[in-house]
């Protein structure tokens, strides 16, 4: 038996495939493994530190940690500059001394000052969690301590209701007088 519910496609009919890949994003490329790249390749270095302003390069001493790395880094570079010229460096190759030192120990002080910034962000961080831990862990204990006195005085009023209730006319006579 000849089974008639097959088809037979013409590729001709078929829809175009795309030429570009249909999960680019806008404005990405299709070759993000340094394939191709686009017009507008981002921006610049230059229009970076253009786009900053004056007041972050008049400010920038304000900023945590570099005023400390650039007064170690100054006496550091003044101990190498004098050391260089005491061995008998010329002036040029002291100055250069003291301008590597005074770069290599405003990094090293800089990176340094801060990993202890981070550590004590750290810090903060824990015992303000610790805080606000102990806070909700008192509050619970002053609710608990509320819902049980409340609890108790309801059992106190029950307690004096009942005892009221014995001493009137009514439950004596409830409870002994029977008449079947």
């Amino acid at each position: 038996m000849a089974d008639d519910t097959r088809k037979t496609v013409d590729v001709n009919e078929l829809a175009p495939k795309p030429r570009t890949p249909a999960n680019v994003m806008p404005g990405g490329t299709a070759h993000t493994a340094g394939g191709e790249k686009t017009a507008d390749g981002g921006p610049t270095y230059f229009d970076v530190v253009r786009g900053l302003g004056p007041e972050y390069y008049l400010n920038f001493h304000k900023r945590p940690c570099i005023r400390d790395s650039q007064l170690q880094a100054l006496t550091a570079g003044f101990a190498g500059g004098s050391l260089a010229a005491i061995i008998g460096k010329p002036v040029a190759a002291a100055s250069n001394w003291a301008v590597g030192t005074w770069c290599c120990v405003t990094v090293v002080s800089y990176q340094v000052c801060q990993y202890y910034r981070s550590k004590e962000k750290a810090g903060m961080r824990q015992a303000q969690e610790l805080m606000e831990k102990k806070r909700a862990s008192i509050e619970a204990k002053k609710e608990a301590r509320r819902r049980a006195r409340e609890e108790q005085d309801r059992l106190e009023r029950e307690r004096k209701e009942e005892e009221e209730r014995r001493k009137s006319w009514s439950y004596w006579y409830q409870k002994n007088v029977k008449f079947w």
